[in-house]
């Protein structure tokens, strides 16, 4: 029975060797212990098969007619595609010079014939478990560094997103502190109000950062919990009717019966902040925007359609990914990071759900998503 851990079994093994007796040995050997077995008797033949088989570890012979095993080592280090397969070299002697060279050559091991059962297991399973490893640090090095531009992204557009409503926090306040008493309530009022609006863009910045950090570092936590998906919409949409009306844009919500049903009602409570807020802030005045609830058998679907430009189809493919700009621009001057509907789309996901939009240019938007529900 074989010993291999569950990482090695299905492994490819290519068997480089012109001796047919060399080679049925080598099978019987290695074929209990999991592994797929492929069979070259020439160098011509195994650059020819490496590329359509991909083998994670090859057994080359020394001595073949045409190219020999060195020669053909040389040639598989030397594709970039091939160069990270580990070859053992078989060979009928141990001479220290042949050993050299295959290690020069970018070996990793040697076996001597006649062969030693148990020696060729234990080579074999070590040089594919490390390449187990190198493949993992390498998938891992490749997400610490994606992380790591997550980060720079985040902080670049941090230091770009926050120093506009700081200048004017700076600016207003210095304004009202330099006059004193000498400005009107008026004027008051207005800094005041300019320095909210400032300082309200600058947390809802701030909320998107610390979602978007904790999504991409797999740390997003949902409290799942039966609720009411057409309670928590009806809430939303009474909650932005103000911002609505003044833009002179009207707020419609419909619903068909859904159960009650599990769902982290704070996260989805966002996705719908996000999605409402979005069809406010790029609808002309006055447009209609619906927000309807409905269900299946097994989905909530719930829809937030407007009445604005819609969405070119080149933007379609960028609206979920942060840090992206596009084309369509708040209508009233709004501010938007550009994280919302990535953030938006992820905690859908995270609820086994998704999120997309159906739209055509001057025909308005519907932004949809449905969650299971079971």
């Amino acid at each position: 029975m074989s010993q291999n851990p569950k990482e090695l079994f299905g492994k490819k093994i290519l068997i480089v060797d012109d001796t047919p007796a060399n080679i049925d040995l080598l099978y019987q050997t290695l074929s209990p212990e999991g592994y797929k077995i492929s069979v070259a008797s020439t160098g011509e033949e195994t650059l020819k098969l490496v590329s359509q088989i991909k083998p994670d570890l090859i057994l080359l012979d020394v001595m073949m007619p045409g190219i020999d095993g060195f020669e053909t080592c040389k040639k598989l280090k030397k594709n970039p595609e091939t160069a990270s397969i580990p070859i053992i070299f078989i060979t009928a002697k141990a001479e220290t010079e042949d050993i050299v060279k295959g290690f020069t050559l970018g070996g990793a091991d040697y076996l001597t014939k006649p062969f030693n059962r148990e020696e060729v297991c234990a080579r074999i399973k070590t040089h594919l478990h490390f390449q187990v490893l190198l493949n993992t640090s390498e998938t891992q090095n490749k997400k610490l560094n994606e992380l790591n531009d997550t980060k720079n992204k985040l902080m670049g557009m941090t230091c770009h997103d926050l120093r506009n409503p700081i200048t004017s926090i700076q600016g207003f306040s210095k304004f009202v502190l330099g006059k004193g008493e000498h400005i009107s309530a008026e004027s008051r009022n207005e800094c005041i109000e300019n320095i909210y609006a400032a300082s309200t863009n600058m947390l809802e910045l701030i909320n998107d950062l610390v979602d978007i950090t904790a999504i991409e570092s797999g740390k997003l936590n949902l409290n799942i919990r039966p609720d009411s998906i057409i309670n928590l919409a009806q809430e939303k949409t009474k909650m932005y009717v103000p911002l609505a009306e003044n833009k002179d844009i009207k707020l419609h919500f419909q619903s068909q019966k859904v159960p009650i049903f599990k769902f982290d009602s704070n996260r989805i409570g966002q996705v719908l902040d996000n999605l409402i807020g979005n069809a406010i802030k790029f609808s002309p005045s006055h447009k209609n925007v619906t927000i309807s609830v409905s269900s299946d058998e097994s989905q909530m679907v719930c829809s937030v359609k407007d009445e604005g430009p819609g969405i070119l189809p080149e933007d379609q493919n960028k609206l979920f990914i942060p840090f992206q700009k596009l084309s369509a621009k708040p209508t009233g001057g709004e501010v938007s990071s550009g994280l919302g509907l990535g953030i938006a789309k992820r905690m859908v996901e995270a609820h086994g759900g998704k999120l997309w939009v159906e739209s055509e240019p001057g025909n308005g938007a519907d932004f949809r998503f449905q969650i299971p529900l079971v």
